[in-house]
């Protein structure tokens, strides 16, 4: 499955959107099928874990997020290949950067490898790291809040394998 997704963390080269939602640039390629956690990422929203599946590329990214209401959300973009690892965070850890790095396979620009750094020093890593690279940083008051990019067998794009990208969303 292809992966393009972005995630918003920081104000340099990052969208503000309204709302306390930026947008993060855009790493990997314009292939796959195009998603968004738009619609439920929202200013003071907790993120309970962190899950990215991986081999020599990225596979997928997924994110247990719960609303200011109470609501939990549970999204995953890409596929299901590839091995599974989860980062389950603590209370009041939440992620504060994103490396993504993108290469070609087959023609197509793929995610390879993607990390995910906490505010409590955890990481979560996987795939094979590449030439370019691609790193965003949450300005103080922000953390990773959802994706939006493109995906099919694998990551096309995302902070994460063929082109995407992150959001960022302002801590509650």
């Amino acid at each position: 499955m292809k992966f393009l997704a972005t995630v918003a963390l920081i104000a340099t080269g990052v969208a503000a959107l309204e709302n306390g939602i930026m947008l993060s640039e855009t790493y990997g390629g314009p292939h796959g099928s195009e998603f968004s956690d738009m619609d439920f990422v929202s200013p003071g929203q907790v993120v309970k874990s962190i899950t990215i599946r991986t081999g020599e590329r990225v596979n997928g990214v997924g994110i247990n997020v719960v609303d200011p209401l109470g609501k939990p959300h549970l999204v995953y973009h890409g596929s299901y290949g590839g091995d599974n690892n989860t980062l389950t965070l603590r209370k009041d850890e939440y992620v504060t950067s994103i490396e993504a790095h993108w290469g070609e396979y087959h023609s197509h620009t793929r995610v390879r490898f993607i990390e995910f750094k906490t505010s409590a020093d955890n990481t979560i890593s996987g795939g094979t790291r590449a030439t370019k690279i691609g790193k965003e940083s949450a300005i103080e008051g922000y953390q990773l809040g959802g994706f939006f990019g493109t995906d099919g067998e694998e990551l096309d794009s995302e902070y994460y394998s063929q082109g995407g990208r992150c959001m960022l969303v302002e801590c509650g």
